[in-house]
């Protein structure tokens, strides 16, 4: 992990695109500010781990079925192409 100190109103440069910058900061807690391409996800931690969980929770409550139907579409899609 690269460890930096910074001061209100300086940045950091990730890449040629990706800007975080400190915004104001406070006795428990730094406001950040970050500046990337809208094809970057950016999300908190929390909501991170929250999502991961949510799509590993739907990939368990798929059934055999399911995927044997999936797979039928597919293979009709393929041969009308």
């Amino acid at each position: 992990m690269l460890v930096l100190t910074r001061k209100k109103n300086e940045s950091i440069i990730i890449g040629n695109n990706i800007e975080i910058k400190i915004l104001k900061m406070g006795k428990n807690s730094v406001e950040v500010g970050i500046s990337a391409p809208s094809s970057y996800s950016i999300f908190r931690e929390e909501v991170f781990k929250e999502i991961k969980r949510k799509n590993v929770e739907a990939i368990h409550s798929v059934e055999a079925g399911d995927l044997n139907d999936l797979k039928n579409i597919f293979d009709r899609v393929k041969k009308e192409l």
